[in-house]
């Protein structure tokens, strides 16, 4: 299952949908020329000269619609494409995902794309002798439609070149990945690791990212077989080929190795492309790369790298109050079976921090709005994560003064940062 739900993802975009979509409402002009078909010639007598249209109307109508539905299909994928440009070049190219998989321009390009299916449908319908009124009211009804869905559309492709927009929506998307984890391990799922051998590994079949694990599919692999599984990639990770994916507290039966490793890798998908669904560091990479390419010397955007590491310290601040561990599976008995690893608040601050700390050498403005940032991070963190914050904030002071700042310059970051020195 989880491997034809990863695989369809990986042909959305501007296809599965829109065509979904499109195909649908072509279709659903089957279904109205049966209705005038069969019930034509009464709706006269039930409506009246509401319904009451002419050959020449009816294949103008049509016509204009399908044509109009055309031309703003065209007009919708100038636009994306305008979009994407702008994004490759001005935000950041792995963003282009995102835009194909907004829903609004996924459904704008199947409802246009239908109606001019629909339309034409109709259209080579109209005979002298019989004019399909109900479904040229079905057109009509389409057409209007698809005027509000493109006001729509226009209103997204407006805020989607924003960048503050797609950074707090990315840092939204974020936070609910970190709230998740939270939650798992508040739920108890951060019990100790499994001890013993595990002599018996799997490996993995093809290079690429493991994108996604079926937790509950490996969890009953393994009860079934009364083992614990040890995953030894973190999901998101990079794997090779012939590289281990996991490891077994004992082999299975024997005659039923192939079988085994059959079952298993089918829990686990490994793609070509890094994705964000379940992963916490792609998205934190996500806001990096916008950062960095605002602090680089070629853009010179620091507000927009400001932006950015608010709206990260914002998504990570359930992880600096609570904490991450590893998402261990347990069976009814308490008994560890699935030891998926984590990702650390050490690893997640290091990979949210470090970067922007490194590339903003120099920068007094971002390095004075980092620390600010520790500090507030500092103020509702846990213990460990104050330890972790200080150390941070020790390496901001050392990136400034490797610098070579001013006397004051640096006295003044020193005073933001001040925490250190009191511990609260």
């Amino acid at each position: 299952m989880i491997r034809a739900l990863s695989r369809l993802n990986s042909i959305g975009g501007l296809i599965t949908i829109p065509g979904t979509i499109a195909l649908g409402i072509w279709l659903l002009s089957v279904p109205m020329l049966r209705i005038d078909h069969v019930y034509g010639p009464l709706f006269p007598t039930l409506f009246g000269d509401i319904v009451d249209i002419s050959l020449a109307t009816a294949d103008a109508v049509l016509s204009t619609i399908a044509a109009a539905a055309m031309t703003t299909l065209s007009l919708v994928y100038s636009l994306v494409l305008v979009v994407f440009t702008l994004a490759a070049g001005n935000i950041a190219p792995r963003l282009l995902r995102r835009f194909t998989n907004d829903r609004v321009n996924q459904v704008t390009a199947g409802l246009l794309g239908g109606t001019f299916l629909y339309s034409l449908t109709v259209l080579h319908q109209t005979q002298p002798d019989f004019v399909p009124l109900m479904s040229i009211v079905g057109a009509m009804v389409l057409a209007v439609i698809f005027v509000l869905q493109l006001i729509l559309f226009v209103h997204t492709v407006s805020k989607s070149v924003t960048i503050d927009e797609e950074i707090a929506s990315i840092s939204e998307q974020l936070r609910t990945q970190v709230a998740a984890m939270v939650t798992e391990d508040k739920d108890g799922n951060d019990a100790p690791e499994a001890g013993g051998e595990f002599p018996y590994r799997i490996k993995s079949l093809t290079s690429g990212y493991l994108s996604a694990i079926d937790e509950d599919t490996l969890l009953g692999i393994a009860m079934a077989r009364s083992m614990t599984v040890r995953l030894l990639i973190k999901p998101g990770g990079f794997v090779v080929e012939g590289q281990s994916l996991m490891e077994t507290s004992h082999e299975p039966e024997e005659g039923y190795e192939e079988e085994f490793n059959e079952l298993v890798q089918q829990t686990l998908h490994v793609t070509q492309s890094r994705g964000a669904v379940h992963d916490i560091e792609y998205s934190i990479n996500l806001l990096l790369e916008m950062a960095l390419r605002a602090l680089s010397p070629g853009v010179n955007d620091t507000f927009t790298a400001i932006a950015a590491f608010d709206q990260m310290s914002a998504a990570v601040s359930d992880a600096v109050q609570c904490g991450l561990r590893g998402r261990n599976r347990l069976d009814q008995d308490g008994n560890i079976r699935v030891e998926i690893p984590g990702l650390t608040l050490e690893d997640l601050l290091n990979t949210a921090i470090h970067p922007l700390r490194q590339a903003a050498a120099g920068n007094m403005l971002m390095l004075h709005h980092m620390a600010d940032g520790l500090g507030r991070l500092y103020e509702i963190g846990n213990r460990e994560a104050r330890s972790l914050i200080e150390s941070h904030a020790e390496l901001l002071l050392a990136t400034c003064e490797a610098s070579s700042p001013l006397e004051e310059d640096y006295r003044f970051l020193k005073n933001r940062l001040e925490f250190i020195e009191t511990g609260d």
